[in-house]
């Protein structure tokens, strides 16, 4: 199988979890997504599409954990900005009134 074959394979498994999602009214997120695809695997029947699973599913972790240890510190940050304007806007509107 060449690499356009894996591909559309992925993209194929991909569009079949999402749209198994869609249908049932479920959320759609990553860690759904991963539920869907395991749940697929473990009844799928056709050894090319049972063994693309685990490595689609693998991807999507990693994919995830690269994107949350990215995060992270922007968040943590964006949190801190958050609270100090929050901080800096009471005690500028407040200017010693208790109302």
């Amino acid at each position: 199988m060449n690499r356009s074959d894996i591909e559309q394979l992925t993209d194929e498994l991909i569009g079949e979890a999402v749209l198994s999602l869609l249908k049932r009214k479920a959320p759609v997120s990553s860690m759904a997504l991963l539920t869907e695809l395991r749940n697929m695997q473990a009844v799928e029947r056709d050894p090319r599409r049972r063994g693309a699973l685990p490595l689609i599913v693998a991807y999507i972790e990693a994919v995830m954990t690269d994107k949350s240890e990215q995060e992270t510190p922007t968040t943590k940050r964006q949190h801190k900005e958050s609270a100090q304007m929050m901080v800096d806007g009471m005690s500028a509107s407040g200017k010693g009134k208790i109302h």
